[in-house]
């Protein structure tokens, strides 16, 4: 067991078996597999020799990365927390590592409003991008619009196939988002419709196989992320949005967000009850990362923000 994943601890075993419930749960785990992998080395180097954990070793341990930057030590800390309590579950003498060891400090949520006029005027600018067939352009035209239409992360707008489309249903199929979640994101009728006319400009320039990639800039050359990166940049330049911090593509699912909310407030819809579909359609894996979408106009979305919180207590509470 030792040999075979690298782990040297009297503890490596039950390490083992968390990550492995953890990837269970849908979870990747690759980061909070190497921080419990650091442990194992701390326990090991300090010749810790019990098959449970004590409130002494993971107060030593704290200590000895209280050099680090305040993100690696809450990174660290909160995925031994966890291992802790699983621990502690299934042999209850085994200590918990306590809440105040974990470095607190409130979350900088950083963010850049854009309003639809502004998206659009972006999205108007591509063929200023330089010389070509447009195919660059019609490119990161569509990934924008794309983006502020239906909430996608880039990463999973850029590993769309030929075969994720499905114009008859007007939907996009999301086969690996985050903690590997599949999902169906609904297509608007003028997002199908931009979708299909660069599906046509596409085949020009690339093979149309379902396997094939959705984004190109040249022959079955998948859009990367950097690339994209840099296009937005430039194409913000050109339409004067700047500023610190600067818009980055991520905020366009910021905004598809708080337009949802938005739009939701002003018909008077109920919030409280649509905010679930909103983290569902954002493949949020429980509805408090969708939390964090409610820090746009805050005046006007205070309230929406409370009943949030009280929903999800509520679904939260044990039946009586």
């Amino acid at each position: 067991m030792k040999a075979r994943t690298g782990l040297t601890s009297p503890l490596a075993e039950r390490i083992v078996q968390f990550v492995a419930f953890k990837r269970m749960q849908g979870y990747d785990y690759g980061s909070g597999g190497d921080e419990l992998r650091r442990f194992d080395g701390f326990l090991t180097r300090t010749g810790y020799g019990h098959r449970v954990l004590e409130l002494d070793v993971l107060e030593r341990y704290a200590a000895a990365i209280a050099a680090l930057s305040h993100s690696s030590r809450v990174g660290r800390l909160s995925t031994v927390r966890q291992f802790s309590i699983y621990l502690h579950t299934l042999a209850p003498e085994s200590a918990v590592l306590p809440e105040r060891l974990v470095p607190r400090a409130a979350r900088v949520v950083r963010f850049y409003p854009l309003s639809s006029s502004q998206v659009g005027e972006l999205m108007a600018a591509a063929p200023t991008l330089g010389p070509g067939d447009g195919l660059r352009a019609e490119c990161i035209r569509l990934l924008i619009g794309l983006l502020y239409s239906t909430g996608m992360r880039i990463s999973e707008a850029l590993a769309l196939n030929l075969g994720d489309v499905r114009s008859a249903d007007s939907m996009l199929f999301v086969r690996r988002g985050k903690f590997r979640k599949e999902r169906l994101v609904p297509m608007s009728a003028s997002t199908r419709e931009a979708v299909e006319r660069w599906l046509r400009l596409r085949a020009r320039y690339a093979e149309s196989g379902p396997g094939c990639p959705l984004f190109v800039t040249g022959w079955n050359k998948r859009l990367s992320r950097d690339r994209a990166y840099r296009m937005f940049r430039r194409l913000c330049s050109r339409c004067g949005l700047g500023g610190t911090p600067a818009p980055r593509l991520h905020d366009l699912r910021h905004n598809y967000a708080c337009a949802c909310i938005a739009r939701w407030r002003q018909k008077q819809e109920d919030v409280d009850a649509l905010l679930p579909v909103l983290a569902n359609a954002m493949g949020h894996c429980d509805f408090h990362a969708t939390e964090i979408y409610l820090h746009i106009h805050a005046a006007d979305l205070q309230q929406a923000s409370g009943k949030f919180r009280q929903h999800v207590y509520r679904t939260m509470e044990p039946s009586p």
